[in-house]
């Protein structure tokens, strides 16, 4: 008896609390349809702050507030790094948008079944869905900091795992849609589609992505991630530091670290790709689940002082009293597009190969 016991004991804890959701990989080639993401784009283009590419050099130590010795400032090297979302000014009307436009994307194959789309419709469906999904969860939990818990793929009650989004009858989470993706498109290329709201994962676009743009988009996502300190840092010339979003995503790179060190050198910047020549190994040690915000989740007014006249992506003058880490990050955000417009009103960003 005890040892049928200890059977049943073992087989309930390897069995997965949520079974994987069963999502459509037939598609139409021919399709006509095209999906209206009008509603996503507003609220992208009203409240992404474009920071502009990576400068790839690590940030400075993050200092101390001039009013306090706290600090509340993401203290990794990456924390200039990346596009940001205004959460800070969004209200509960704002809050209720999103929920409604991710309700209205869950509900889309009720009105036109997946399966009736193109490939690439599908997966500009998905991303959407996944991102519009982690916008309305952080704008509903924010002010947060830290976004690791959201997020972690060892973790059964993560948010990440929650199948509580009904698409038209079957039960999903963002796991789901992840691994389909993944698993459906053999393209690395597809892993900078999905937003997750931290600075150490792919950028969240000003626009949303679309079937007719998707590539060009990802190949976009795909520069910018690993020409930056948040994917990639060369150390002592042999090593190649990479994020671990990345070792998440490993399903497209089999071979780990010969196949990785392949796609890097294929989206590397041509004076990156030159301090690639020697790289003997390739790690996964670069994380930063600090959110991607102007003020790491962090309202308060501690070490604040006056912010130099600047102007957000919205329009809007910042003159009011910040603190100095929000200040830090507009200037740099500054000083890389004055460089650029010192360097001319076009530039060229080179690397090894976009092909589609």
């Amino acid at each position: 008896m005890l040892k049928k016991i200890s059977l049943l004991v073992l087989c309930l804890c390897m069995t997965p609390s949520a079974m994987a959701a069963d999502l459509p990989t037939d598609f139409d080639a021919n399709s006509k349809y095209r999906l209206d993401f009008s509603d996503l784009n507003a609220v992208l283009r009203g409240s992404v702050l474009d920071m502009g590419p990576s400068t790839h050099r690590r940030a400075k130590k993050a200092r101390k507030g001039t009013a306090s010795r706290l600090s509340i400032s993401n203290p990794l090297p990456s924390r200039l790094e990346g596009n940001r979302v205004m959460f800070d000014k969004f209200e509960d009307a704002q809050i209720g948008f999103l929920a409604n436009m991710r309700d209205d994307l869950l509900a889309v194959p009720s009105q036109v079944p997946i399966e009736r789309l193109s490939r690439n419709e599908q997966l500009a469906y998905w991303f959407n869905l996944h991102n519009a999904i982690v916008l309305a969860e952080i704008a509903d939990q924010y002010p947060i900091t830290n976004l690791d818990r959201l997020f972690d793929g060892d973790r059964s009650d993560a948010f990440y795992r929650q199948q509580k989004f009904d698409m038209s009858g079957t039960m999903i989470s963002l796991k789901d849609i992840q691994d389909h993706v993944v698993n459906n498109w053999n393209d690395p290329r597809v892993i900078y589609g999905f937003y997750m709201g931290a600075i150490g994962t792919p950028n969240i676009r000003s626009t949303a992505y679309t079937g007719g743009t998707v590539y060009d988009q990802l190949n976009d996502n795909a520069v910018d991630f690993v020409n930056s300190v948040r994917g990639t840092q060369v150390w002592k010339k042999k090593e190649l530091r990479v994020a671990t979003y990345y070792q998440r995503m490993s399903k497209q790179f089999p071979n780990f670290d010969q196949d990785l060190l392949t796609h890097v050198k294929k989206y590397s910047k041509k004076g990156f790709l030159n301090r690639l020549a020697e790289i003997e190994k390739v790690k996964a040690r670069i994380e930063d689940w600090h959110i991607a915000d102007l003020y790491n989740g962090n309202l308060g007014q501690v070490g604040g002082s006056a912010a130099s006249n600047t102007r957000d992506s919205l329009g809007l003058q910042i003159v009011s009293a910040l603190p100095d880490h929000v200040i830090e990050l507009l200037r740099y955000r500054d000083e890389k597009n004055a460089k650029a417009k010192r360097k001319g009103t076009v530039e060229v960003e080179e690397y090894a190969d976009n092909g589609n």
